[in-house]
């Protein structure tokens, strides 16, 4: 059976189906492909999601545009935070800041991945035109004119335009032999839930110690907030390992007292962590986007932001050429599409490595150097403001 679309989504992570819920908006026939899809259908309501994202302002509106922000914000799940805190473990390097000093209502919104997907779920489910495969996709061709797409169940999918929008390991990038840049980051991420003894107060943690950084983001109970400790493999796997009193005491001795103890709410999971850049975003009849085009470290929490930045833009552009009546699939019309956002990100991913190289290990001239910025930065209302307007995307 061969079905006919305007453009086809091969990936129902939280990118894939914003970009199929803001294309909707556009009379476009969408298809969206993946056999996991169905894992959004239900809201959790009694569960914490295990992962969360920092969104910041660009993606918020972003949900805005797609008609999804106030279901969202409505649901109690999403918590905003007023105030960043980072700091050196036995440094004098420090950064803080608060939206009130520079008049905004807030830094960005943490919200549970889970949550943001099941929202872009029910608005895809609740779309006429958008049609969604809980299936396999084995196997891609193009030809000048359509992208073909064989499912397991040998349904073949046919469209003008395919979308990449497949996590990290990329079936899509893979099967139209695109090479990709990467570089490890020598480290993997613990991420799991945790009840903090003292309350987040709406403030955005991270501690850099010289094997690692740990994250703290703030969730809609106070108590409770999205832990992402990056550091070596080998202590990864012995922090998942610990029993949880032991987990608690290796955690408090980096963070002292900021947080208090902490208690394990969700399990522990551990995610490789590496830098990917695929040397083409764009090919004839195909886009890449999100964590299919490009993955970063976790530490400044942007890794999502860029991946809805990618969307937003690509839709932008898609409605600009139907205006025009020119054909969405062409690699000369999706030109502008790679080159602003293979900018932006070849920016965010030098900035990471920067961050992180500088806060790895012990060496006393690197410390110096990091305390004499960070305090700097701490120091100059104006610079300080800079980053976060760029970090916000305002």
């Amino acid at each position: 059976m061969n079905i006919q679309f305007d453009v086809a989504i091969v990936g129902g992570g939280l990118v894939g189906l914003a970009t199929a819920c803001a294309l909707s908006q556009y009379a476009l026939n969408i298809a969206i492909i993946d056999s996991k899809i169905h894992q959004s259908e239900s809201f959790p309501h009694a569960e914490i999601g295990i992962r969360a994202s920092a969104i910041n302002g660009a993606s918020q509106r972003y949900f805005s545009q797609i008609g999804i922000w106030d279901d969202l914000f409505n649901s109690n799940r999403v918590q905003e935070f007023t105030e960043i805190g980072v700091w050196e473990k036995n440094g004098q390097a420090h950064l803080s800041a608060h939206a009130k000093d520079y008049s905004y209502p807030n830094l960005g919104y943490i919200i549970e991945n889970n949550v943001i997907s099941h929202y872009l779920y029910q608005y895809a489910l609740n779309c006429s035109n958008i049609n969604i495969f809980s299936c396999e996709a084995i196997d891609c061709t193009f030809n000048d004119d359509f992208a073909f797409l064989t499912l397991a169940d040998k349904t073949v999918l046919q469209s003008k335009l395919m979308i990449g929008a497949d996590g990290a390991h990329s079936w899509v990038r893979r099967c139209k032999n695109i090479s990709v840049f990467e570089r490890d980051y020598i480290h993997h991420a613990v991420i799991t839930t945790v009840e903090t003894e003292y309350p987040h107060r709406f403030c955005a943690r991270q501690v850099f110690y010289p094997d690692g950084i740990i994250a703290f983001l703030p969730l809609w109970d106070e108590y409770k907030s999205c832990l992402v400790w990056s550091t070596k493999p080998d202590n990864a796997e012995t922090l998942t390992a610990l029993c949880e009193s032991e987990f608690s005491n290796e955690l408090l001795a980096l963070t002292g007292d900021k947080v208090g103890k902490c208690k394990l709410i969700n399990p522990r999971m551990v995610f490789p962590l590496k830098a990917r850049f695929a040397k083409q975003f764009v090919k004839h009849r195909l886009v890449l986007i999100g964590d299919a085009a490009h993955t970063i470290h976790p530490l400044a929490g942007q890794g999502v932001n860029l991946g809805f930045q990618d969307s937003a833009l690509l839709v932008s552009i898609i409605k600009q050429l139907i205006d025009t009546q020119k054909d969405i699939g062409l690699v000369n019309n999706l030109k502008s599409f790679e080159f602003n956002r293979r900018k932006d990100t070849l920016v965010m991913l030098t900035a990471m490595r920067t961050i992180q190289d500088m806060f790895n290990g012990d060496n006393v001239l690197k410390k110096t150097l990091r305390t004499i910025g960070m305090n700097a930065i701490n120091h100059s209302s104006l610079l300080k403001k800079q980053l976060i307007k760029y970090a916000m995307h305002i």
